[in-house]
């Protein structure tokens, strides 16, 4: 996966299966420079399984032949909708692969990598909440990037117990202590 040509996250072309991938940032975002050198450094990396892997129940319908596609496509929308971010700025890498390779493949992709979006800023990666689960705080992503419409305050109006100001001392202070690159 890591020697494959990022693709802009805004054309991925379709593919069947489950899999891992990466996402980079190429754009000028003061918060993101370090990191926006030539796809050394994934920003987010995540998985994408069959409906009911995790739990050891996968099943194959028809709707759900392409769980790595819509879950990058998932990850576009989220950063066209984050008014600070353009999501013409990110590349992804990507990997389908067999179910038991994936959750192994993602943990070392974190452990290697640190990926901050993954490590220091969570929520980047979380679904549209359901029923009373939005009644609970906004994820610290939202709130560094905000715009996803599921988590706008007059729709989870707790915020985050770490703030948009937490968020950006983390990320710089992992950028002094050295962990812009691979």
């Amino acid at each position: 996966m890591l020697e494959m040509e990022p693709a802009p996250i805004t054309n991925v072309p379709p593919m069947f299966g489950a899999g891992i991938y990466a996402i980079y940032y190429v754009g000028d975002h003061e918060l993101y420079r370090p990191i926006a050198d030539g796809c050394d450094t994934p920003i987010y990396v995540g998985k994408a399984v069959y409906s009911g892997g995790r739990k050891g129940l996968v099943t194959f319908p028809e709707e759900d032949q392409a769980p790595l596609w819509a879950r990058i496509n998932e990850h576009r929308t989220s950063l066209e909708h984050a008014s600070d971010l353009d999501a013409e700025d990110f590349r992804v890498r990507y990997l389908v692969a067999v179910d038991f390779f994936v959750s192994l493949a993602e943990q070392i992709m974190i452990r290697r990598f640190r990926p901050v979006w993954n490590t220091l800023v969570d929520g980047f990666g979380n679904h549209s909440p359901g029923g009373r689960r939005s009644t609970g705080a906004r994820p610290p992503w939202d709130e560094l990037h905000p715009g996803r419409p599921w988590s706008a305050p007059d729709r989870m109006p707790t915020p985050s117990k770490q703030s948009a100001v937490q968020s950006r001392s983390r990320i710089r202070r992992h950028w002094a202590e050295g962990f812009s690159s691979a």
